[in-house]
């Protein structure tokens, strides 16, 4: 191969990644995404360090289910439970279990060396022995509690509607799991659901869009769905600014059928350029009152 053609191919290459990267730009410039990252550490108390809290103190994860109804979505035909989960989301026990994919394991074992260390995304590792004594990547990991907090946002720090901070702990050790700071905005007469995950110098934004689910009572929420084109999708906020990313997540509940007790089940997937890699698996419990 002539010099000629190596700098043709590599002038194209160079090209296509300047393509890829402003239409990843400007896909997110419009977005009304979170400004809110981390320093080197994330941990339990990030918003007290961060000073972004305020004193109130939210129960769920939105403070009203129905305002996302929109004509091809009615709130009337999703479980009463599931409702009440999203509504007074901490007062529900939460279980959860791991399974990662088989050739992302490696990249997910050193991954999460750095995520347990800033206590972000803190999920273990491929591996790890469930309570089966089998691999975890075999038997999907034994369960794991959670514990639940909720606290405020100042708009001044955060401008998007219903901005809070759910943290969600292992009671074991005290640990941070997931940090996540949820909101909303409006688009167009829709409604979506607005995450953002603080990251050292980043984030790791998700817009997401409910729908109704396969399951009888159940809501799905995406950041892919018909076919649009729109604000739902996985965005990094970087100093230079947002990019979209080429992923996708979902996250689907439902109920069981079985009254207060295990009342709910969750799911939490993600894809990586059209491959699934991890999947989340969730038992959500109402407390006695």
């Amino acid at each position: 191969m002539d010099c000629r053609r190596v700098v043709t191919l590599a002038s194209f290459g160079v090209a296509l990644v300047c393509f890829v990267l402003a239409r990843a730009g400007r896909r997110a410039a419009d977005v009304p995404l979170s400004p809110l990252i981390a320093g080197r550490y994330v941990g339990a108390d990030w918003v007290e360090r961060a000073g972004v809290g305020t004193d109130e103190r939210p129960v769920g994860e939105m403070d009203d289910f129905t305002r996302l109804a929109r004509p091809d979505f009615d709130p009337g035909r999703v479980d009463d439970e599931v409702r009440r989960f999203y509504e007074r989301t901490s007062e529900y026990d939460l279980q959860y279990r791991v399974r990662w994919e088989r050739g992302f394991r490696l990249g997910a074992a050193l991954a999460t060396r750095l995520t347990s260390r800033i206590e972000q995304l803190n999920l273990p590792a491929p591996g790890e022995h469930g309570e089966t004594g089998l691999p975890e990547s075999e038997t999907g990991g034994r369960w794991r509690r959670l514990r639940s907090r909720f606290v405020g946002v100042d708009p001044a720090a955060d401008p998007r509607e219903e901005a809070r901070v759910w943290t969600r702990t292992d009671p074991d050790t005290d640990e941070a799991v997931f940090v996540a700071v949820y909101g909303a905005h409006d688009r167009d007469g829709e409604r979506f659901v607005n995450i953002a995950v603080p990251l050292p110098g980043t984030n790791l934004s998700t817009v997401l869009r409910v729908e109704h689910d396969d399951r009888p009572g159940g809501v799905r929420l995406t950041t892919s769905g018909n076919g649009r084109d729109d604000d739902p999708g996985l965005y990094l906020l970087t100093p230079a600014g947002a990019v979209s990313l080429p992923m996708e997540q979902r996250f689907r509940v439902w109920p069981t059928g079985k009254g207060v007790t295990e009342s709910l089940r969750a799911t939490h997937e993600m894809w990586l350029l059209g491959r699934r890699f991890l999947a989340v698996e969730y038992r959500i419990d109402r407390r006695a009152e």
